[in-house]
């Protein structure tokens, strides 16, 4: 796992409060529920995770179980043909492994980030992360064996749900399964006919492995530059319900392939979680791009 701080990881002391927070002042309900839009949605809230990593099955559920709140839980499918490499762990791990900069040359251009602090590693990371997001599977793989002087990739395996957990949290009542495409791409920056595939294939493995629909979908990064109107079209005319991005707003039946969502982090207080919560939120988060522009 990766030395420094990651912006994505709850302890479960804190992810059980926030729950308990969550619980006391609003309506946490399933995502079939949330999306009966005909009732009051004002404060329905749905609990989701990406990925499908193994804490949602060993750390997560016990926390749901024990305070009777619905999840969701989006899974990428590669894992099931196995195929555990997972490039952000692995790009975060080469970058705090030293101190050294970061150097090596891609598509004609010669790169030398500088990588000797926290700050400068994830200024580093982001730097790659953006680079690497925009690449086809294929591509992917090229770009991580120059960066790292590798051509074995890390597995991350043991982090991963195996079809045994996928089974096991699919017949939770509590738990909603959906997909997260299949090899965790960026779709917008995908041909249509590989966009149209990596969400395809991700509901057919998923289906046949828990025996059941599945009607949600969340698009991976799912920010404006990794998806759109082509993306939205796709996942309705593949028979999904919904679909959930990363994007922040107000959710409608009108945004149904289109749905907003907070991130939370170990950081993500009751005062944040209530703001990140308020129809403010959204006016702040575009004045920041506005500012940041």
């Amino acid at each position: 796992m990766p030395k420094h701080k990651d912006e994505l990881v709850v302890s479960e002391k804190k992810f059980e409060n926030q729950l308990i927070f969550l619980k006391k002042n609003y309506d946490l309900v399933s995502l079939d529920n949330f999306l009966n839009f005909e009732k009051n949605n004002a404060h329905k809230i749905c609990i989701t995770f990406d990925d499908g990593y193994k804490d949602n099955l060993t750390h997560a559920l016990p926390i749901l179980v024990k305070l009777n709140i619905p999840a969701t839980i989006y899974v990428a499918t590669k894992f099931f043909e196995n195929e555990f490499d997972l490039w952000w762990y692995e790009l975060q791990d080469y970058i705090w492994s030293d101190s050294k900069n970061i150097k090596f040359s891609y598509d004609g251009k010669n790169y030398d980030i500088l990588s000797k602090n926290e700050n400068e590693k994830s200024k580093c990371f982001m730097q790659l992360r953006g680079i690497i997001k925009k690449l086809d599977r294929e591509n992917q793989k090229k770009f991580m064996n120059i960066v790292t002087n590798k051509i074995e990739r890390k597995e991350y395996k043991d982090i991963i749900l195996t079809k045994e957990d996928l089974k096991s949290l699919s017949l939770n009542s509590l738990i909603t399964i959906g997909a997260h495409s299949h090899n965790h791409l960026s779709l917008k920056n995908l041909t249509e006919e590989d966009c149209l595939k990596e969400i395809k294939k991700s509901k057919e493995i998923l289906e046949n492995l828990i025996n059941n629909k599945i009607n949600h979908f969340s698009y991976p990064y799912g920010t404006e530059d990794d998806v759109g109107e082509r993306e939205f079209n796709i996942v309705k005319k593949l028979g999904f319900k919904s679909a959930v991005t990363t994007s922040v707003g107000k959710p409608t039946k009108n945004k149904l392939y289109n749905l907003p969502r907070i991130h939370i982090n170990q950081n993500t207080s009751e005062k944040i979680l209530k703001f990140k919560l308020s129809s403010y939120y959204p006016f702040y988060r575009k004045i920041r791009e506005l500012i940041n522009f």
